[in-house]
């Protein structure tokens, strides 16, 4: 479209100077996004060959040269801060239009990743067009090879830089494209792109009829007898937002079929009387307040008004109240004799991953005079409550 506004994120390497080049010709309003991450010799060699191309055709050009100060994935890191840095740019340049230049090899390099890891991702391949933090990352150049969109710049005399690290096999991918895809021709890597193209439609055909599954009033015995780990998986990444290696998924549906408790990192999962229960893990709450104070304070809040069961007589000689999660060996006193919270939670079958969030109402003797579900003790029973407790 003639006069369209984009971001053109341009490494300096033929494929993204070609996608510069031709969406020049095609009449877009470009901004060029460049990266130097200073990893290479040649990286300024690259940002030069950008800058010039933009200064000879008068392009804004923006540059970034982000520090790696980290321990971890730098190609992970690295990917963030690129993408961060082309939105930022189509900020400045009052655009929501990001072109990127991953082309045919790129995907079927990530194809072939992708069924290596075992992991379902959410897009096998690479998508044509995403969105990313409100802003459409479009990908034109997935119909062309690595050879073309070069013999394209070779043509057009449009300069470009190779980078020298895709040259070596340090790289999983530089792996994939020297020894599997270099014995592909033409013909097998559109057919490739075919089969991916298949392939996504098919997934995005089980992602539906698990989503509509996930909606319904499921229990862990329907979704066993759903005979696949797909629908598990989609379960998993709903509330997770990553995607687990299938294997790993497989084990999980076994081990779900029965009662149990699975660290998975950061959360937890639980299959607890036929319900599955997915939760991320949190820090031990603990707050003291010094004064009965009507409003939200995060995981809880306190009320004028509420429910029998959800309010207490507070009193000036509570203070400072410390609500916090529940430990070991807790318990409260009712009318009927005092109740452990380890009984009061088997009582009413509540899972471990809520446990562990529960919170109580300790005075200023350290005495629980309040447990959401159970109410509060006998001291601070009145038929006119001045505080509920909604956790």
């Amino acid at each position: 479209m003639v006069g369209m506004r984009v971001i053109v994120a341009c490494s300096g390497g033929p494929d993204s100077m070609a996608l510069l080049d031709i969406c020049r010709k095609k009449g877009y309003e470009i901004a060029v996004a460049h990266v130097n991450y200073k990893k290479r010799e040649t990286a300024n060699r690259d940002e030069k060959i950008v800058r010039q191309y933009c200064e000879n055709y008068g392009i804004p050009c923006f540059v970034d040269e982000p520090t790696w100060d980290h321990v971890g994935n730098f190609q992970a890191w690295a990917r963030d801060v690129r993408y961060d840095f082309f939105i930022d740019c189509a900020k400045r340049f009052s655009t929501k239009q990001i072109e990127v230049a991953h082309q045919m090899d790129d995907c079927l390099e990530t194809y072939v990743f992708q069924k290596q890891s075992g992991r379902l991702p959410g897009c096998w391949g690479i998508q044509e067009k995403m969105l990313r933090k409100g802003f459409w990352i479009e990908r034109p150049l997935l119909g062309y090879t690595k050879a073309e969109l070069a013999e394209y710049c070779d043509k057009a005399r449009v300069p470009y830089g190779i980078d020298e690290s895709n040259l070596s096999d340090d790289y999983t991918r530089n792996k994939i494209r020297h020894h599997i895809l270099a014995n592909y021709s033409q013909e097998d890597k559109v057919a490739l792109m075919e089969k991916i193209r298949k392939e996504n439609a098919d997934l995005e055909m089980q992602r539906e009829k698990a989503d509509a599954f996930l909606k319904s009033d499921w229990t862990c015995s329907q979704l066993i007898k759903e005979q696949s780990p797909f629908v598990l998986e989609r379960f998993l990444y709903q509330n997770c937002h990553q995607h687990l290696a299938m294997k790993h998924v497989a084990s999980l549906w076994k081990q779900i079929q029965s009662d149990c408790l699975i660290d998975l990192g950061d959360y937890t999962l639980e299959s607890f009387h036929d319900h599955l229960y997915c939760e991320k893990k949190q820090e031990a709450f603990q707050l003291f307040l010094p004064a009965l104070e009507y409003k939200s304070y995060g995981p809880f809040s306190l009320c004028e008004k509420g429910k029998v069961i959800e309010g207490m007589n507070l009193q000036s000689g509570d203070f400072p109240l410390c609500i916090r999660t529940v430990k070991e060996g807790d318990k409260i006193a009712l009318r009927f004799g005092t109740k452990k919270l380890s009984r009061f939670f088997v009582d009413r079958k509540i899972p471990k991953t809520w446990r562990k969030k529960w919170l109580v109402v300790e005075n200023a003797e350290k005495v629980i005079i309040f447990v959401p579900g159970i109410g509060c003790d006998v001291q601070h029973f009145s038929t006119h409550p001045n505080a509920f407790m909604i956790q």
